[in-house]
């Protein structure tokens, strides 16, 4: 019997690699043998489903099984229908968290023969014996629940085994442990299960090591609280440390189970750390079973600034109990504490979530389908969504596009603006002004900014600062440590090269550096030798 095992990814980058698929991969071989010959199929959400059954069709497989998610529940049907009206006998289902959320959902759509919702490996070994002993597909369907795996020690690496080689996709999923200890309204991951289940010691050890070996750039952390059992989180940091020095982690943590020592572990190896903020107001928060302290997050989050970890934070517009200007000082207080990127969502009622189930009684209005997006409440109206969507916009295009950390505060300071309110105007000025480089997109609004308080000159000294740094950045991606010269020389009105060594030297004020550096038009060069940036006057 042919299995296929399809992973459909968001877009080509190193978090798009098959680890679930793989997972069950391994399972299945250790159970069957050779009498399931299984393939893991990748995909993308852009690419065309005909393209895609092709693909998979390639493979001559008896069986097809889907990871379905939010974001590929649509492409998933579409191939899943060319695959039937190519091979009408051919038997398909789906895992996966979208398919455990709304079973019956995909179900009813005529492609689909079953459902194997929640954690797969045991599901599938039972599921595929069945089929091997003549069971109808149609059987499954109704037998199939969710069962955690209770004991992880017993379930195979398909890094280990070789199933999957991260060094093909040039970055690693690590799953560490099963579970969430919280139950946030907004979210599935808890739904079905109680604690954590950890993975073994000894397996993390093996495949860190596997990591390093097969030169592994980035490998993003699975957990959804990773430092929710401290002892163990900075046992795997020590691995990290000892084991994959080179290798740059992601990790999702919770502010609270921060302390000095595990900041000093994280700022012993390369990583970033993702915190899930949602809102900065603990009475929001308590209506999606959250509860926040701004105190004791301040003082957390200073502990890893202190120590130079690099942090993010997720932020959430539409919350019930929520509002437009509720979210905006949200906005504030998250870029009070200067993170190094801010990621905005716009809250989607997902199916299976204790949110789905009471949504109607908060007057939750919501997309019927993926992606289930909110679209209005008492407090947030339609109209405010779509000004938060602007914020959101606006964030992502200027200050994490932009790698805005070491700029933003220094312009914002004489403008006397709030950080939400230049993302917001920025939000608005990208539907007018779409044209033009991303560089000289921020160096115009920055312009229009200043210009309208009626201070030009430190409107173009403002600008020379998003030049200097957005074209270094640039120079520095494009070289891969060899030499690589921007396009041409940049005009300049203030000497970039001073600008860097008075910013370097401490400068933190944009007045500051107006009475430090002179205005001294140039043209200049960016450029990348042996790994160090090097700028020219042409």
């Amino acid at each position: 019997m042919k299995l296929a095992l399809v992973a459909i990814h968001i877009e080509p980058s190193p978090r798009a690699l098959p680890l679930g698929p793989a997972m069950l991969a391994s399972v299945l071989r250790g159970a069957f043998g050779a009498s399931i010959e299984t393939r893991v199929v990748d995909a993308f959400v852009a690419e065309p489903a005909a393209a895609c059954a092709a693909r998979i069709l390639a493979g001559d497989p008896d069986l097809v099984g889907f990871s379905m998610y939010v974001w590929n529940r649509g492409q998933t049907l579409a191939i899943a229908a060319l695959l039937k009206a190519a091979r009408p006998g051919i038997i398909l289902f789906a895992g996966g968290a979208e398919a455990t959320a709304d079973a019956a959902g995909v179900l009813a759509d005529p492609a689909m023969d079953f459902v194997l919702p929640g954690e797969g490996e045991e599901l599938i070994v039972e599921a595929m014996r069945r089929l091997l002993q003549g069971d109808p597909p149609g059987t499954l369907a109704g037998w199939a629940r969710p069962r955690p795996v209770k004991d992880l020690t017993d379930l195979p690496s398909p890094y280990l085994d070789g199933t999957l080689r991260p060094g093909d996709y040039g970055g690693a999923l690590w799953e560490l442990s099963r579970g969430c200890p919280f139950t946030c309204d907004f979210c599935f991951e808890a739904r079905g299960t109680a604690g954590t289940r950890r993975i073994p010691l000894a397996r993390v050890e093996a495949e860190l090591e596997l990591f390093a070996a097969q030169g592994i750039r980035e490998v993003f952390v699975l957990d959804p609280t990773f430092n929710y059992h401290k002892v163990q989180a900075k046992q795997v940091l020590r691995l990290i440390a000892d084991r994959a020095p080179g290798t740059h982690f992601f990790f999702e943590v919770r502010s609270e189970f921060l302390d000095r020592e595990m900041a000093g572990l994280f700022a012993a190896i390369h990583c970033t750390l993702q915190i899930g903020l949602q809102s900065a107001h603990d009475d929001v928060l308590r209506n999606i079973s959250r509860s926040f302290d701004p105190e004791d997050f301040e003082a957390k989050i200073l502990l890893l600034h202190q120590a130079g970890v690099p942090y993010g934070f997720d932020l959430i517009y539409g919350l019930p109990g929520d509002t437009l200007e509720g979210f905006r000082e949200s906005v504030d207080f998250a870029m009070g504490l200067v993170p190094n990127h801010l990621d905005v969502f716009r809250l989607s009622v997902l199916p299976g979530t204790r949110l789905a189930e009471t949504a109607a009684g908060l007057q939750l209005r919501h997309e019927a389908h993926h992606p289930y997006r909110v679209l209005g409440s008492p407090t947030f109206s339609a109209t405010d969504l779509e000004q938060a969507g602007r914020i959101a916009r606006g964030c992502d295009a200027l200050y994490n596009q932009g790698r805005a950390v070491p700029w933003f505060g220094m312009l914002l300071e004489p403008l006397d603006l709030r950080p939400a309110e230049v993302f917001e105007a920025f939000g608005t000025w990208l539907e007018t002004h779409p044209e033009g480089t991303p560089i000289e997109t921020r160096r115009g609004f920055f312009r229009s900014l200043f210009e309208a308080r009626g201070d030009r000159l430190l409107g173009e000294l403002a600008v020379d600062v998003i030049a200097c740094f957005g074209h270094a950045d640039e120079a520095m991606e494009a070289s891969g440590g060899d030499r690589s010269s921007a396009s041409g020389p940049i005009a300049f009105r203030h000497d970039p090269r001073v600008l860097m060594t008075e910013i370097e030297a401490g400068a933190t004020g944009l007045e500051e550096l107006a009475f430090s550096v002179p205005a001294s038009p140039c043209a200049v060069e960016f450029s990348v030798v042996e790994g160090e940036l090097v700028l020219r006057v042409v």
